[in-house]
């Protein structure tokens, strides 16, 4: 049986992964409820990546505490929830999250020529190279939690198969996030001016079709 660290998940947010304007709430039972905004909007789009990480970590605790409270493997309702809310916002609203940082975030930094943005080129890459990384799990640990949701159980081999993946995500995502919002999102907020930030957040917006 593959057991982990306890879920954090008491009174934490979980956002709606459509990006509407619903979110959902973790509480101490894994229920599901729907209310609360984000902190942020596009008007500030740097900030509004913070976000997105908040709502990264939070559905990965979600992934452990199923991992490590679905006892033999086996669904209860509260688990299913949570499970088929963590899936489909990885599915939907993660490769958003990259995106606005590969596509938008990144290259309005690369094209500043200045010593500071040059020193960054690669942790950059490196962060690319994560965000790659850790869809490669994600697609896997997709496909397991789909089996788990459609049958309501799974075998113990895939049980610990899941679990690994997770930590395996939380290894990724723990000093990656941390990368950025030490280093690259205070650089950005640095050196990029109010014209590249908002169109940034268009580009953010257009991407979630709002």
């Amino acid at each position: 049986m593959h057991q982990g660290p306890s879920n954090g998940m008491i009174g934490r947010v979980l956002p709606d992964p459509t990006n509407g304007p619903g979110h959902i709430f973790l509480d101490a039972n894994m229920s599901v409820n729907i209310g609360d905004k984000p902190q942020a909007d596009f008007s500030n789009p740097i900030a509004l990546m913070m976000d997105c990480h908040r709502r990264i970590e939070r559905f990965l605790q979600a992934l452990r505490a199923v991992a490590s409270n679905a006892k033999e493997g086996t669904l209860d309702q509260r688990h299913r929830t949570a499970l088929d809310a963590a899936l489909h916002y990885f599915v939907l609203a993660g490769p958003r999250h990259n995106q606005d940082e590969e596509a938008s975030l990144f290259p309005a930094l690369s094209a500043l020529s200045i010593p500071e943005v040059a020193a960054m080129r690669k942790r950059l890459a490196q962060v690319a190279q994560e965000h790659a990384d850790a869809q490669m799990l994600h697609q896997r640990i997709e496909a397991l939690g789909r089996a788990w949701l459609d049958t309501g159980a799974i075998t113990q081999e895939e049980w610990d198969e899941f679990g690994r993946l997770v930590d395996q995500l939380l290894a990724i995502y723990t000093p990656h996030i941390a990368l950025e919002e030490r280093e690259i999102f205070p650089l950005a907020a640095r050196v990029l001016d109010s014209q590249v930030i908002a169109e940034i957040g268009r580009q953010m917006r257009a991407r979630r079709n709002i």
